[in-house]
């Protein structure tokens, strides 16, 4: 899901008002490439290549007859099918075929040495049968991917603008392209290739919240560099923002970690768990911004998170008791009789291995579904009083009445949640200093 307001879903460019951000481009070889490869004129020469490549790999005229009438048909069958290319359809409708085949495999012929021969036997599949053949044959699965290389490279698209029919797009057209850029900054890739604004095709591709997450860093790494240099210098705190910073640090140490920990580890561990706090507060603090969002409403960020507290806790136990050790207390003592002992304790154990896994998810899930439901929320209050379904079966006393409550209503619900974005990062560090300081003692 995505909001071009409340950004619930993270993308590879910044969203800004479409009167303070407009797209000018004139021709097609000035929009992105991933825009061009959206573009039905493009992917139907690019299926015109792709058809002509399979026929030179073997593939007989009568498989392909209606290979392209299939897929501009399926395109618009969904949705979610939409804009998909025709080697994309060929290899999600084959992995359709083989996930059914390997199921009936399963019950209707387990002894068969191929499950997916055997299905296609029973339940012929003409119109993918020949591609799944492809595949299964290792030289015409790598002619394949040769193919796919070759279309899907940069090069195509820069021929396609400049020399092919790209160049002749209409002004229609490229209006309505530039319509849809309005307000969109959209990131530089260097090193990716994008599928559409929210999706990466190949590579590593620099999102939103990618820039949002660094910027937070920087910028709590200059506050509390200069915090340092006061407190360095012993003098008694002087100032709003030096009083404001100190008092946050102690608050964090004393109210958050040390009874998380107790107070003999908290002090080695305070440089973790004062960046891992303000690093979640700052990117939580980001979502009140607007047209900026919070990086901790996507799972990638808070797994990310959780993720180097479970690597944190793991080292630290590892490091205190060996791994023997350290594997011998996920278990607690139970001061059990050695023949209820026998039973019991490795059942306990598997279920406390187990735990320490799901409590690191639920640890990720948990500032995720907090920081992602109060989005939710102000976009359903504020969609009750702007949507048109509203708007068209109310008068306009009665609308502007609605408008009104919804728009107080978000707002009251804005300011909490400011308190949310420091409650969650709170919960979230006061836990991982749990799970730290857990894996460090005998339980």
């Amino acid at each position: 899901m995505a909001s071009d307001i409340l950004h619930i879903k993270d993308g590879y460019y910044f969203e800004l008002p479409k009167f303070m951000w407009r797209s000018s481009r004139e021709k097609a070889a000035d929009f992105p490439k991933w825009m061009v490869r959206l573009d039905s004129g493009f992917q139907s020469e690019e299926a015109d290549t792709i058809i002509a490549g399979l026929k030179e790999m073997g593939v007989s005229d009568g498989d392909l007859t209606t290979l392209k009438e299939d897929w501009q048909h399926w395109q618009h069958e969904s949705a979610g099918n939409h804009s998909w290319p025709l080697d994309a359809y060929l290899e999600k409708q084959s992995a359709i075929v083989i996930s059914r085949a390997k199921n009936w495999a399963k019950t209707k012929a387990p002894s068969a040495v191929d499950g997916v021969k055997a299905y296609l036997a029973e339940n012929p599949q003409p119109k993918i049968e020949w591609f799944i053949d492809i595949q299964s044959d290792e030289a015409t699965a790598a002619k394949w991917r040769a193919l796919k290389a070759s279309i899907n490279s940069d090069e195509v698209v820069s021929k396609f603008v400049t020399e092919g029919s790209g160049k002749d797009w209409s002004s229609e057209k490229i209006a309505e392209y530039n319509q849809s850029l309005h307000g969109k900054v959209l990131i530089p890739q260097p090193f990716a290739q994008l599928r559409n604004a929210y999706e990466v095709e190949s590579g590593f591709g620099i999102s939103r919240y990618m820039i949002i997450e660094v910027l937070v860093a920087i910028v709590v790494l200059l506050i509390f560099r200069w915090l340092a240099k006061r407190v360095s210098t012993t003098d008694a705190p002087k100032g709003k923002a030096w009083n404001l910073l100190e008092g946050f640090v102690q608050a964090v140490r004393n109210n958050v970690v040390v009874p998380a920990m107790g107070e003999h580890d908290a002090d080695k561990f305070m440089p973790f768990f004062w960046s891992l706090f303000f690093f979640i507060l700052g990117c939580n603090l980001a979502g009140m911004i607007p047209w900026v969002g919070a990086p901790t409403a996507s799972f990638g960020t808070t797994f990310a998170l959780a993720l180097i507290v479970f690597i944190v806790g793991v080292a630290m136990g590892i490091k205190t008791f060996g791994v023997v050790g350290y594997l011998k207390n996920i278990c607690p003592s139970m001061g059990l009789p050695i023949y209820l002992a026998v039973f019991i304790v490795p059942l306990i154990w598997i279920i406390e291995f187990a735990s320490l896994f799901i409590k690191h998810g639920v640890l990720a899930v948990r500032l995720l579904m907090n920081m992602g439901a109060g989005h939710l929320v102000l976009l359903g209050i504020l969609g009750i009083g702007i949507s048109l379904p509203v708007a068209s079966s109310l008068s306009t006393p009665a609308w502007m009445g609605v408008a009104g409550i919804s728009v107080l209503g978000t707002t009251l619900l804005s300011v909490m949640e400011l308190f949310v974005a420091f409650l969650q990062a709170y919960v979230f560090t006061f836990l991982a200093a749990l799970f730290v300081g857990s894996a460090m003692h005998h339980h």
